[in-house]
């Protein structure tokens, strides 16, 4: 599960770069630096900025879910690991309390 979750985060990392790259900013057209307010692309003058938008935002809220719980089930894995025995009866076992020296 643990797998199959970090490669999904990967993967939408990868679609969230493409999608900010894909998006143009306002004015960012090359006849706007000459004064002209028109563009030729498909989407309109302002270019499809409201759906990659969305789109984006969906993507990354989904991406931020999806890290959330990543560390949710790396911290229960390991804490039953780590959390087993205490560490103080560790350190009695193995004695190193005889090794410490006392002032």
């Amino acid at each position: 599960m643990i797998i199959f979750i970090k490669v999904l985060c990967i993967i939408l990392a990868v679609i969230i770069v493409a999608l900010v790259l894909l998006q143009q900013g306002k004015g960012s057209d090359l006849g706007s630096a000459f004064g002209g307010g028109s563009s030729n692309s498909m989407f309109g003058a302002l270019g499809p900025s409201d759906f990659l938008g969305r789109l984006t935002y969906y993507i990354v809220a989904i991406w931020l879910v999806l890290s959330m719980l990543l560390a949710y089930l790396y911290k229960t894995e390991n804490s039953e690991v780590i959390f087993d025995t205490p560490l103080i009866e560790e350190a009695v076992e193995e004695g190193l309390s005889d090794e410490i020296p006392i002032e």
